[in-house]
């Protein structure tokens, strides 16, 4: 789940970021009054820019949960010790060509609302910022269902940034989510839409605040099912290391449906947890959702892409690795991550050789066989695959329906 808001003022930025497009004195809190020249227009007192976490996140299901892209600027400007990919770099400029002090310091909430509002958005979904990409979503999601047997069972929503420049939508998410009185949540709407949003281009501009890769059992709560978002965000920095936006689709919505696979099976799959810590356990089921969308993806009755895309999507999956090993979030390296989608690809290959189709749990099963040379020092970084190896790779040793 996305880090409760604090201010960003803390942290240290590497001398390559220059803030920008306004002075000191202009947005600096700690007048004699106790507030800014702006915010005591509109008789906003510095009290009230720090924002409580709201009390219904606590309601929302965190095992029934996957956060999958969850931008912070510190890391984003911090050196990895680990792999570095082409979306760092896009990422990485995308934040350098126009962070500016009012988006540092206002990031983290508008990520955070945009996060919110979306699981409880009831209006009428589109993908891509215009819309471009709406009816691609729809074709994937037919598809997805079909695939795993799961009609109707889940919501895919877009995340768009024009959320945030909508006066009337930040009333809303701020009445509910951070349940503020009217005039309160009237006065914020119009402090962010007529001055944050004006004087900081790196808030109404960026990617990130749209980036946003989730998926979340709701089993009513809010009045919603289960949902995938997927921002318009993530989708628009990804496609600028080269990769199709077809395949970032794809890719992206399988990897999510696939977490609402596992949460459908967790009790009889993991009943005890993925691993005995957090990382690990995490890590466990990221790579597995990995190997999912690899068998999906490529499956003839799937996604039906051919080599050329299919080794772009695993070029997909390199770049949304992370190096992160500590952190509860962990999602795998990106080799790890490119070699779980590269077997969940020798896994289809191999069984429409066969004429089979594998339901989830046999799925499950081939994943957790080759989770250890998943996990390998030194997972394939270019793919040269041959009919030996996707024959070899995954011999049965027992019949299909013993696996069931």
């Amino acid at each position: 789940m996305k880090n409760a808001y604090h201010k960003m003022a803390g942290i240290i930025f590497s001398a390559s970021l220059v803030l920008v497009s306004c002075t000191k004195d202009e947005f600096e809190v700690g007048n004699e009054e106790g507030l800014t020249p702006l915010t005591s227009k509109i008789n906003i007192h510095s009290t009230n820019m720090d924002f409580k976490v709201p009390s219904l996140i606590k309601k929302l299901p965190e095992k029934s949960m996957f956060h999958d892209v969850p931008f912070n600027l510190s890391s984003i400007v911090e050196p990895s010790k680990c792999t570095l990919t082409p979306l760092d770099d896009v990422v990485a400029a995308s934040v350098s060509s126009n962070l500016d002090s009012i988006g540092l310091e206002w990031y983290d909430l508008y990520a955070e609302m945009n996060f919110l509002s979306t699981i409880t958005d009831d209006s009428q979904q589109y993908f891509g910022a215009d819309g471009e990409d709406t009816q691609k979503v729809k074709n994937i999601t037919r598809s997805l269902e079909r695939f795993w047997f799961m009609p109707h069972e889940v919501e895919v929503r877009g995340q768009h940034k024009s959320t945030l420049e909508d006066y009337d939508k930040i009333v809303d998410i701020l009445s509910f989510w951070y349940e503020m009185p009217a005039s309160e949540a009237n006065a914020f709407a119009y402090y962010f839409t007529e001055f944050v949003n004006t004087e900081s281009t790196f808030l109404t501009e960026t990617p990130l605040i749209a980036s946003d890769g989730f998926a979340i059992a709701l089993d009513g709560q809010f009045g919603q099912n289960d949902l995938i978002v997927i921002g318009d965000g993530i989708v628009d920095l990804l496609e600028q290391t080269g990769i199709r936006r077809g395949v970032i689709w794809n890719g992206i919505m399988a990897h999510e449906w696939a977490h609402q696979i596992q949460f459908n099976n967790q009790d009889k799959w993991y009943p005890n947890g993925a691993a005995d810590n957090a990382p690990e356990a995490t890590r466990t089921t990221e790579l597995e959702a990995d190997f999912f969308t690899g068998y999906y993806v490529t499956h003839k009755r799937g996604g039906t892409q051919n080599w050329r895309r299919t080794q772009q999507f695993l070029e997909l999956f390199f770049n949304i690795g992370d190096c992160s090993f500590t952190s509860d979030g962990h999602h795998g390296t990106p080799l790890q991550r490119m070699e779980a989608a590269r077997r969940g690809y020798l896994l289809a290959r191999n069984m429409q050789r066969k004429g089979m189709v594998l339901n989830a749990n046999q799925v499950h099963k081939r994943f957790l066989n080759k989770l250890d040379k998943i996990l390998g020092e030194e997972p394939l970084r270019v793919i040269e695959t041959t009919d030996d190896e996707i024959e070899d790779e995954f011999k049965l040793d027992v019949q299909p329906d013993a696996l069931q």
